[in-house]
């Protein structure tokens, strides 16, 4: 049983077999016939794509030749770039510096809207004050003309006052010339006085050495009228001084009575310390013994208008020696005419 079972299995076989190989040979025929239809048609698309190769292979070339012309461009432009790059940092520190000079003239531009604004204002007030000094301007000029016409008028009245000052200008150089003149008369009569009393006193005293004319002095030596250090007048000085009052009596009605003589008597002592309580220093006894003399001569009929007394002290001494001799030199009354 299982050999007849194979054996039907054996004849089964070649019937599907024919069949399948039927099948495959249809399947190739099939196949050829794709492949020649296909062998046709790709060779008719061979035979266009050749001639689209070519022009392909053209169209390469161009391209390729236009590569190597794209090359040396690229290279140019390479090399341009880098100029254009070194080129890029001048410009970026230009644009840096231009950004600043754009910020530092938007400054300037705010500032001057400022100005502007600020200068607007400054006008107005200008203009405003260009009126006020208008005004004013107009003020001043009328009150200019108002002074000019009070200039003219002062400037007239001063010609009148220049004319009365030359004519009263001449007249006080007349009367300066004639108080000049009645001066140096009067100066010449009271140097003629003083030359006949002095002579006439140098003729009464010719034997006393202790009393002398010295130039325009009456010199009384202190001894002949005090005691030392004493302010009375002795007996014998009295009479002196009589004599001395008889000669200005003889020649005083000759004196005219505006002529100014004045005897000025000065009291001089020596420098030695006065010791005496009544008397505290030189000044007080200088000037007790010129006093003295003065109250004498008014009691003897001179005037007391005609009279000085000054206490000299020992500040003008005759002799600056330290002796004894110079001491009594300096130790004395004198009486000099002159003028008040």
């Amino acid at each position: 049983m299982p050999r007849r079972r194979d054996s039907i299995s054996e004849f089964n076989i070649w019937p599907a077999f024919t069949d399948a190989l039927g099948g495959l040979v249809m399947v190739l025929v099939f196949l050829i016939t794709v492949f020649v239809v296909t062998e046709v048609l790709i060779g008719r698309e061979i035979m266009g794509k050749d001639s689209a190769i070519g022009q392909l292979q053209r169209i390469v070339d161009h391209l390729e030749g236009l590569a190597g012309d794209a090359e040396k461009e690229a290279a140019r432009l390479r090399g341009r770039v880098q100029g254009l790059e070194s080129s890029v940092g001048e410009r970026d520190k230009l644009l840096a510096q231009l950004r600043d000079e754009l910020a530092a003239v938007q400054a300037a531009r705010a500032a001057l809207g400022a100005d502007k604004d600020k200068a607007l204002q400054t006008a107005t007030s200008a203009q405003e004050q260009a009126a006020l000094l208008s005004a004013r301007a107009e003020r001043l000029t009328a009150e200019l003309e108002r002074l000019n016409r009070a200039l003219a008028a002062h400037q007239q009245d001063l010609a009148q006052r220049d004319a009365v000052i030359v004519e009263q200008k001449g007249r006080i150089e007349a009367l300066d010339s004639a108080l000049k003149k009645k001066l140096l008369e009067r100066v010449e009569e009271l140097e003629k006085y003083a030359s006949d009393f002095f002579g006439r006193l140098r003729e009464v005293f010719a034997n006393n050495p202790d009393i002398k004319v010295v130039g325009d002095r009456f010199v009384f030596q202190s001894e002949v009228l005090f005691a030392s250090g004493e302010a009375t007048l002795s007996t014998t000085g009295g009479g002196d001084l009589d004599k001395f009052a008889m000669v200005y009596q003889q020649l005083a009605a000759r004196l005219p009575p505006d002529l100014p003589v004045i005897i000025e008597v000065q009291g001089h002592t020596d420098r030695a310390p006065i010791r005496s309580g009544r008397f505290p220093s030189n000044w007080e006894l200088s000037t007790a013994r010129a006093q003295q003399v003065v109250n004498y001569l008014i009691q003897q009929g001179i005037p007391p208008e005609r009279l000085a007394a000054v206490g000299m002290g020992e500040y003008h001494p005759l002799d600056p020696a330290d002796t004894p001799e110079a001491y009594r030199r300096n130790r004395r009354i004198e009486l000099k005419i002159t003028s008040r």
